[in-house]
């Protein structure tokens, strides 16, 4: 099967979709497919050169004008896209309000090409508060269109398709497909070793993790609100925060530790990838999300596969897999403000904090795989191609 990836970006730093393209793409080509990517240099720094050098080892991929207007009839942009999609058996999009998603509807018409569309998160309505009157504007006059056109609509958790379906009728069908967070596996301990060389202040102390893309939805803001009560309980806890953001975030989040004076107990490192990322998991007692909104959030899946236990709230889609591995806490909003109330007993707690990161891995493992999500895809794929799925082992 030759798939067709369209997302708006690529670059590490725009969160999740990158991630699950690059994922789903590694292990469909692992099953015998064949996968193409199109997508733009937004959120590149003028490395868009070096990133599809990277991709372009994992799969064929382009570049195209980010700022593509879908009424031209001519051009490069076009005529890209038209020569990708018409190579492909199907088409899987990504994401909403970009042109090129027209681009493609139009496309996909043109060359009788079936199409999926993943959300990834952006029909939520958090997420459609966010500038509520132009995405209501563009919703009406654009997307909707786009959306009512694709074959199956792919979500990644069930919570995500009834947020969804409560909002907007008249839907193509939906499929729910999680996504994984395979951890390498390897000796925690040692992992976790090569953090504390790396970063001597983590040595000894009791670590709550914040691992993602700085942004104020995450909740970052509500951790440091916490903080100090678990650090006059707890002396020697650390909030280990490892991501990135726009800098003036990153501005507010230091000014906002400095003012409360917890220089000591939080340590940035920046983004980390790799090995590096997983050592940071590693280091850990416990993961922390307590997100405004969160679609999937594949880091609590890859804290789940790490032994990790994690605390988030119920903004987070995956809560109910949390509840259901007994992995965790979970929290309603109206619970926030007791984050660290709640995050003082389990630190004191090693044992219940051992047996719910056991619990959490175990069921990461039979339930939230790359290698799963893929199968699940794959079988998507083939049901709208009518194909008798026949899966390379």
């Amino acid at each position: 099967m030759r798939i067709l990836h369209v997302v708006p970006y690529m670059h590490p730093s725009a969160g999740g979709p990158p991630v699950v393209v690059e994922n789903f793409i590694r292990e469909t080509k692992r099953l015998g497919h064949l996968s193409e990517i199109v997508s733009t240099p937004l959120f590149c720094q003028g490395d868009e050169n070096a990133l599809v050098q990277r991709l372009n080892e994992l799969a064929p991929t382009s570049f195209v004008s980010p700022f593509a207007i879908p009424g031209l009839l001519r051009g490069p942009v076009r005529q890209q896209v038209a020569r990708s999609v018409q190579n492909a058996d199907v088409v899987h999009l990504h994401t909403l309000w970009n042109p090129i998603n027209v681009l493609v509807r139009q496309e996909c018409r043109r060359s009788l090409r079936p199409y999926v569309l993943m959300p990834h998160g952006m029909l939520d309505p958090y997420s459609l508060k966010v500038k509520r009157l132009q995405k209501s504007l563009y919703f009406w006059m654009v997307e909707r269109a786009n959306i009512i056109a694709a074959r199956r609509l792919i979500y990644t958790t069930p919570e995500e398709a009834r947020l969804v379906a409560a909002q907007f009728s008249s839907l193509p069908r939906g499929v729910v497909i999680p996504l994984g967070g395979d951890a390498p596996f390897e000796d925690s301990e040692q992992l976790a070793r090569e953090f504390f060389a790396r970063f001597p202040t983590a040595q000894n102390r009791r670590v709550l993790l914040f691992l993602g893309r700085l942004h104020f939805k995450k909740g970052i803001d509500r951790i440091l609100r916490s903080l100090p009560a678990v650090a006059s309980a707890i002396p020697d806890v650390l909030l280990l925060i490892v991501g990135d953001g726009e800098p003036a975030y990153e501005a507010k989040l230091k000014a906002s530790i400095q003012a409360q004076e917890l220089e000591g107990h939080v340590l940035m490192t920046g983004r980390l990838s790799g090995r590096q990322k997983w050592a940071a998991y590693a280091a850990a007692r416990l993961f922390l999300l307590p997100s405004r909104q969160e679609n999937f959030a594949i880091t609590v899946a890859e804290a789940m596969h790490m032994g990790l236990p994690v605390v988030i709230s119920d903004r987070v889609n995956t809560w109910p897999y949390v509840e259901d591995a007994d992995a965790g806490l979970v929290l309603e909003e109206r619970e926030i403000d007791d984050l660290g109330n709640r995050v003082i007993p389990l630190l004191r707690d090693d044992s219940r904090l051992a047996s719910m990161g056991a619990r959490g891995r175990d069921y990461a493992r039979r339930n939230l795989t790359w290698s799963g999500a893929a199968i699940r895809l794959l079988d998507c794929y083939n049901e709208i191609l009518g194909r008798v799925c026949i899966r390379n082992t």
